[in-house]
């Protein structure tokens, strides 16, 4: 069964709420334009204080989008307590797991699968009526975004990758592999830039 919520309010609180695999704990805010899917046996937290938002009434970075949070069957998606982000695509095909206090800019997008095959007589495939994301070959790897990381807007989160504890990323940057904590990194694909010497 997938559950589909889409919130079009300028803002909803929630004090608790629970739904077979989806768990929205205390303080959730949830403002704007925020679409939630979730497949078959799929994970969803989000921890008490989370901020959710769409829609540039909300943040004027984001233009005129909302969020998008797609968790498939079987996935998992978890969002630690106090973390906000506005205007966000993620695609949760295996595991997503982002820490407390984050805080990621508008328009990033966190993905964690390549989405389609890489070799085209297996696209060729995805075409085909019956087929599901379990029988192709599409590479995935969990994502984990630690404690107090702040994601500049309009990045690109890939598959894989680890961000460590109070790391930078700067806006507009692609995130192809581990960052370590206390260090600014930025670029396509992203570089290291600079040590945080006042987190340590």
């Amino acid at each position: 069964m997938v559950c589909t919520a889409i919130f079009n309010l300028f803002k909803l609180k929630i004090q608790q709420y629970k739904y077979n695999n989806c768990e929205l704990s205390n303080r959730i805010k949830l403002c704007g334009r925020v679409r939630f899917k979730l497949g078959r046996k799929a994970f969803m937290k989000l921890s008490e204080g989370c901020v959710v938002t769409g829609g540039a009434f909300i943040n004027c970075l984001g233009c005129l989008r909302g969020s998008c949070i797609q968790v498939e069957n079987g996935a998992t998606l978890q969002i630690g307590r106090n973390s906000g982000m506005s205007n966000v695509s993620i695609w949760v095909r295996d595991k997503v797991i982002i820490g407390d206090y984050v805080t990621i800019g508008a328009e990033t997008i966190i993905n964690d699968s390549n989405s389609h095959c890489i070799n085209y007589l297996e696209r060729r495939g995805e075409r085909k009526n019956g087929v599901v994301f379990q029988e192709l070959n599409i590479k995935r790897a969990p994502i984990y975004i630690e404690n107090d990381v702040f994601i500049g807007a309009r990045s690109i989160i890939c598959k894989g990758v680890r961000i460590g504890t109070r790391s930078v990323i700067a806006a507009g940057s692609v995130v192809v592999k581990d960052i370590p904590s206390d260090e600014v990194w930025g670029g396509n694909p992203c570089k290291f830039l600079r040590k945080l010497e006042n987190n340590v």
